[in-house]
């Protein structure tokens, strides 16, 4: 059985532990606490101050651990700590902040120079009628070539499970050989 640690990362309010929960067959762990900055408190109560934690199976020959960053900043010493030993990331954007989207960009500078591994963008909240679509994030962004900005709902397990298997598809054709725990 291939064992995969996945990280989910992205700016604040992009998502994270909604895909995180949503991907989880066990209840998801989070930490979370309330939020004490006035200017996020009108996204969200709560934020995560550390990570986030969901498992699950895929394909039934595939046990993936998915841990959710926490987006802001002053949490970034746990991105480090939660890298490592990671094969592969999902970033996410909200579709619906603009104005967020760069800090997705430096968390992908940062996490990646240290430990460049596959990973997959993801256009989350496409379900909300302001969202901006994937073609026109990208567009925004200068993000071309070889990236892909995959459409995502964080609370639709069908599109979070259709994400975690290309991810792992990316892992795979990276690694050349998935590697196999032995008992």
């Amino acid at each position: 059985m291939g064992v995969y640690k996945v990280l989910v990362a992205g700016h604040f309010g992009a998502g994270k532990t909604t895909f995180v929960r949503t991907a989880s067959e066990i209840q998801a762990i989070s930490n979370e606490k309330k939020i004490s900055s006035d200017r996020e408190k009108r996204v969200k109560n709560y934020t995560t101050t550390s990570m986030d934690f969901g498992q699950l199976s895929l394909n039934g020959s595939s046990r993936v651990a998915v841990y959710g960053l926490p987006g802001q900043k002053r949490f970034s010493f746990m991105w480090d700590v939660l890298s490592r030993g990671a094969k592969g990331f999902v970033f996410m954007f909200d579709s619906t902040t603009p104005h967020m989207w760069r800090e997705t960009l430096e968390q992908i500078e940062i996490i990646t120079a240290k430990n460049p591994r596959p990973y997959l963008l993801c256009a989350n909240k496409q379900d909300l009628p302001e969202a901006r679509t994937p073609e026109e994030i990208a567009k925004e962004l200068g993000i071309n070539g070889g990236s892909v900005l995959l459409p995502c709902v964080a609370h639709n397990r069908v599109l979070v499970i259709e994400v975690l298997n290309s991810l792992i598809s990316e892992i795979n054709s990276f690694d050349g050989v998935v590697s196999h725990e032995h008992s």
